[in-house]
């Protein structure tokens, strides 16, 4: 059996730091403020003021999983909110407006596809107030 290295936080210089695996746990990641850690990761963290420290193989093993939470989330986001759109606008109407081909908005929303971040905003802003954001749109392509 391995034995755990601990060590005195020097965040908050009372906690020691342990190897936690545990739910609730979230962080910045890309331009998502505060995204779920997987429960299941390992990551040196003080029992007391929380602080999480990250070794390179730490950080390796956190940012790969973190990557695929972020895609799980713009995937899930999209879905949503082409679902929104559909009652004010078709799928293949939004493609044109948007300039993408026929049938993305379907392989996003089905999960097939991952979204860009920006896709993603572009959308949510669009979901804000519909009809309002299509016509401001079609009048800037127009102009």
């Amino acid at each position: 059996m391995k034995k755990e290295k601990l060590f005195l936080c020097a965040k908050c210089e009372v906690g020691t730091v342990r190897v936690l695996a545990k739910p609730g746990r979230t962080m910045r990641y890309k331009n998502f403020p505060a995204l779920a850690i997987p429960a299941r990761l390992e990551i040196p963290t003080c029992d007391n003021c929380g602080e999480m420290w990250f070794d390179s193989k730490t950080s390796r093993t956190v940012s790969r999983e973190m990557e695929q939470v972020f895609r799980g989330e713009l995937r899930r986001r999209v879905a949503r909110i082409i679902d929104l759109l559909s009652k004010v606008i078709t799928q293949g109407q939004l493609e044109a407006l948007l300039g993408q081909s026929q049938g993305y908005l379907s392989k996003l929303k089905s999960g097939e596809r991952t979204p860009s971040p920006e896709l993603m905003i572009e959308l949510a802003l669009i979901a804000r107030d519909p009809k309002k954001r299509i016509q401001e749109i079609e009048e800037i392509l127009a102009s």
